[in-house]
């Protein structure tokens, strides 16, 4: 965002130019043509060099041509500059000193144009000479102070505006420009002269202006008495004129910077109530409510802006997002698909009207959003995984690994497509397919965790435990803060009976990084289990179960646990649940085993019948 100061600066520029609008021809009587006056480099077709009337240099031209050619080449400049055509402007311009060269109106003009061109040195070469044609102008002192302070020559803008002030002591407009440039030099005190002294100017009638300057300068100024000072000149700016946006923002930014958001939500919340709701306070006041998830209050400021502004794609997809987060679904599509037609070409906004549809169970619409995303879009790989898993959940996994094959086909670049396609191939049991895909993608992708840590869980499908410890090892060096590749590594180890302080303490950490993860409490407590801190392990195991009650191991561990610890109707009841939840049958077979042994040493009585 421009600095205030400098916007202050660049007003004085275009404030001067605009004041300039009105072409005034000089006196042209006796004006006599010379072919040097030509000679600037860039002549004019030869077609409109006015004619002579005779053959003598120095003959007179006609007057009344003159101020007619001059007339019409300045409204054509005019008619130029309007259009947004700078360029045939400063031709028109040009043209108009041809016929009138002691105008300094279009020198400022040209100045205009010039600097709309990004041309700043010319532009200032006609700032300068218009002010050596009318030395007495007081808009051609402000422009070429304006364009001199745009350059940072602050002593030159200075004495610009100083002149100004000579030849008219109450002007209200260089005293605002110098308390710009003094601020921009960090004399501050001497800025807050200048502007304070404004507001004691009865020639002066934006004292709201002033005074929120002074307020501005004040919050550049470190410490709690300018912060003091700074709250003082916004109230007095809105007090002087209520409806000043400006003040009230920069008020309540005040606010927000001393630590009490509350006093500046309510500066914003009393402006909307009080005036006209305005969209630049509606787009803070929603930022806040939406920080706090209070999407109701964002939204209804949020419909300010949207009614305010035909082109608002940008808060439309903010009501967008807070209907997705309040998951209401069905009013989030129609939002996107309002913005998807405005901007058809947007593949953000069909990549999430594609989610929303996904998730409101709308498959095909989606599957058919997603399909639109072209290959060079960054959302092209979310949007063949999303594709994909639709596809499996619609029993076509098919379909989802040709989708797959050929998006890497496509794009070798987006490792996603290689572990998506890896967890399809290992759904299908294929894992020595799964093994060699994940291979290649490590060889692209060295330094991607996820992918080593699919990798390593593959191999471990193969039965080759040594890669898969490799593998996780080389996945925490990569994230030590990995959670997968932790948990993976120490129940490795605690199924191999190897490593086990070792693999606690990963067990340990991976739970102080997600406390309520039951595949890493079930680890943990597999791990006690295994070292006979039997009392510690039902506690992990315990609420391993509670977090994930529908897994078989889980239910399988605790079961262990409780009949190492002689809770024999609980390890049965336990032993039953895991095999009600597995899936593998030769898996069942072992659990059931375990039933029937507690089962015959119950009825041999060498087992207690029931927990004592």
């Amino acid at each position: 965002m421009i600095s205030f100061t400098k916007a202050v600066l660049f007003s004085a520029l275009m404030l001067t130019l605009s004041a300039c609008a009105t072409f005034q021809s000089s006196e042209i009587e006796n004006a006599t043509y010379h072919d040097s006056a030509f000679n600037d480099m860039n002549r004019a077709p030869s077609s409109l060099i006015p004619p002579t009337p005779s053959s003598d240099e120095k003959s007179t031209l006609d007057p009344l041509y003159m101020r007619t050619q001059a007339d019409y080449y300045f409204s054509l400049g005019e008619t130029y500059s309007l259009a947004g055509d700078p360029k045939k402007a400063v031709e028109s311009f040009k043209m108009t000193l041809i016929y009138d060269q002691n105008s300094p109106t279009v020198n400022m003009r040209l100045a205009a144009e010039y600097l709309k061109l990004g041309m700043v040195s010319e532009s200032v070469s006609q700032g300068e000479e218009a002010v050596q044609k009318d030395p007495k102008n007081l808009d051609a002192h402000l422009l070429l102070g304006g364009l001199y302070s745009s350059l940072k020559f602050y002593p030159k803008a200075m004495t610009q505006y100083e002149t100004v002030l000579k030849l008219n002591p109450k002007n209200t407009e260089a005293p605002l420009y110098i308390g710009a440039i003094y601020t921009e030099q960090k004399q501050y005190e001497k800025a807050i002269k200048f502007f304070e002294g404004l507001t004691k100017n009865p020639d002066y009638n934006s004292a709201h202006l002033a005074w929120y300057y002074v307020g501005r300068v004040r919050t550049e100024q470190p410490g709690k008495k300018f912060e003091a000072a700074a709250e003082e000149a916004f109230k007095k700016s809105l007090k002087e004129k209520p409806e000043f946006v400006d003040s009230v923002l920069s008020l309540g930014s005040l606010y927000a910077k001393q630590g009490n958001p509350k006093a500046a939500t309510d500066l914003y919340k009393n402006f909307q109530k009080e005036n006209s709701p305005n969209t630049r306070v509606a787009e803070v006041l929603a930022q806040i409510y939406i920080e706090k998830e209070a999407y109701d209050l964002a939204y209804e400021q949020l419909e300010y802006v949207e009614s305010s502004n035909d082109d608002a794609l940008n808060t439309k997809m903010k009501m967008a997002l807070i209907l997705i987060e309040q998951k209401k679904y069905t009013l989030a599509i129609t939002k996107l698909e309002d913005i998807l037609r405005d901007v058809p070409e947007s593949d953000k906004i069909r990549f999430y009207l594609a989610a929303v549809y996904e998730e409101s169970n709308q498959s095909e619409k989606a599957l058919a959003q997603y399909k639109k995303i072209p290959v060079s879009s960054q959302f092209y790989g979310e949007s063949v995984v999303h594709s994909s898993y639709i596809l499996k959940n619609l029993n076509q996994p098919d379909d989802a690994i040709v989708l797959l094959e050929g998006a890497l086909k496509e794009r070798t670049d987006l490792p996603q497509i290689y572990a998506m396609y890896a967890s399809l191939l290992d759904d299908k049991g294929d894992y020595a397919k799964a093994v060699d895909v994940l291979g290649g993608a490590i060889e692209k992708f060295k330094d991607n965790a996820q992918l080593r840590f699919y990798y390593g869980t593959m191999n471990d499908r193969l039965g080759k435990k040594e890669v898969v410890v490799n593998e996780m090892k080389k996945v925490l060096e990569i994230d030590p803060n990995h959670v997968q590749g932790m948990n993976y590594l120490a129940f490795t180890w605690a199924e191999q009976n190897a490593n086990l302080p070792e693999a606690e303490k990963l067990a340990r950490r991976a739970l102080h990084l997600e406390p309520a993860d039951g595949y890493v409490l079930d680890t943990l407590g597999w791990i006690l289990y295994k070292q006979g801190k039997l009392s510690e392990s039902v506690k992990m195991l315990e609420a391993a179960f509670k977090y994930q009650s529908t897994v078989s191991v889980i239910a399988e561990h605790l079961g262990d646990a409780y009949y190492k610890q002689s809770m024999v109707e609980k390890a049965k009841k336990m032993y039953k649940r895991a095999v009600d939840l597995e899936t593998d049958q030769g898996k069942m077979d072992e659990i059931k085993a375990k039933i029937t042994a507690i089962e015959k040493q119950e009825l041999n009585g060498r087992m207690p019948a029931s927990e004592k």
